[in-house]
């Protein structure tokens, strides 16, 4: 019978050569042998891996790189970026706890507020960001983070970090920011903020094949966010680690070439008669214009959004006339896609929600990608020309 040596083929082998890229470690349970080492490795005396859940080479080899892209103590790889927010959020809130969060958010980590945390006594309050006295009026004795966005998602609004950070600290308040749409151009631990949060799925990983998020900030924050993370079974598997230390590798000239086509389409989107107006912090009439050019290492980000005139029709006529430009209800990734944040991002808002925040039904997200910038501004020259 073969049973017994076919349930046991594999084997870890030694050599004298190593593997020129860190290997996709998919196994679940690492073995021991004996139960000195398995004593060792589970109370951190040696190092080692136990169980997929607790960690793996791969998650290592990822909270590593973004903690020291950060420049933070630790960082911690999730199953996706609302992953990360959430254990941040577990490991330091509790029943009563209150926080006030960047209004217009996006629609996923508005969600978990509202609807998840609420539900067991947690209270959060959205402002105006670009708004410091509406935000220090939000605080109450219960308040004990303050969350925001780097540059936010769909209208790019680039919050002073700086101040929001001298904010808090009077209050003893923790600050975690989003970090999605700046990895490069921003560091907000230089600034004083706690947390980092990605969605690793966007420009990190860059090429849309991975679902994966990370949390950075000091070494006893993130062990206890760990606790949570391994507790809620939201840490990252294997292979998404690995495609997205892959990815990682040409993060710096992926997102200088997003930034600077960004910045070309923003300029040429603002020429179009048939665009109502244009969202994008390298352009000087946007109102956080002077803050990217104080904060920001290079560019003004890789997102633009713009408003068509014609409104909802304007925009299913454009999207169907760019065959070559997917509606995508993500960013990040190397090709240049649209979105229509009304019934993507921010779906879960109500109608007045949304107007609220800015969110009309002429507003589309475009994520520029690496293309060559005299393409992407053909392709829309056209589409914008072609009559319904």
């Amino acid at each position: 019978m073969d049973d017994t040596w076919l349930a046991r083929i594999g084997a870890m082998r030694s050599s004298l050569s190593q593997p020129a890229t860190t290997p996709i470690f998919q196994t679940a349970v690492y073995d021991f042998e004996d139960l000195d080492a398995l004593e060792a490795v589970w109370t951190k005396a040696e190092a080692g891996f136990i169980y997929g859940r607790f960690g793996q080479p791969n998650s290592q080899d990822l909270e590593e790189a973004i903690a020291k892209l950060e420049g933070a103590e630790a960082g911690l790889a999730c199953s996706s970026g609302m992953g990360a927010i959430s254990a941040a959020l577990m490991s330091t809130l509790e029943q009563g706890s209150h926080i006030v969060a960047a209004q217009g958010i996006y629609g996923g980590t508005s969600s978990l507020l509202l609807k998840e945390l609420g539900r067991f006594g947690v209270t959060s309050s959205f402002v105006d960001i670009q708004d410091l006295d509406q935000l220090e009026r939000a605080i109450t004795p219960q308040t004990r983070l303050i969350l925001i966005e780097s540059l936010s998602n769909p209208l790019v609004i680039v919050p002073d970090l700086p101040a929001i950070v001298a904010l808090a600290r009077r209050y003893r308040l923790k600050v975690l920011v989003d970090n999605t749409l700046a990895p490069c151009l921003l560091k907000p631990h230089d600034h004083g903020a706690d947390f980092v949060v990605h969605s690793v799925t966007k420009y990190l990983g860059g090429h849309a094949d991975l679902t994966a998020g990370v949390l950075t900030g000091s070494t006893e924050l993130i062990q206890l966010a760990r606790r949570a993370a391994i507790t809620l079974g939201l840490t990252a598997p294997a292979f998404d680690c690995w495609l997205a230390c892959r990815g990682l590798k040409t993060l710096s000239l992926r997102l200088e070439r997003h930034c600077f086509n960004a910045q070309k389409m923003a300029e040429f989107l603002s020429d179009q008669s048939q665009v109502k107006r244009v969202y994008y912090p390298g352009l000087p009439s946007h109102s956080s214009y002077l803050l990217a050019q104080k904060l920001f290492a290079f560019g003004g980000g890789p997102l633009v959004s713009f408003e068509l005139a014609g409104g909802y029709l304007a925009v299913d006529q454009l999207i169907k006339c760019l065959p070559s430009i997917p509606l995508s209800p993500s960013f990040g990734g190397v090709n240049t896609s649209l979105s229509y944040p009304a019934k993507t991002s921010h779906r879960a808002l109500s109608t007045e929600e949304q107007e609220r925040c800015g969110i009309g039904i002429g507003l589309l997200r475009l994520s520029v990608g690496i293309e060559r910038w005299e393409d992407l501004c053909a392709e829309f020259a056209v589409a914008l020309g072609e009559k319904p």
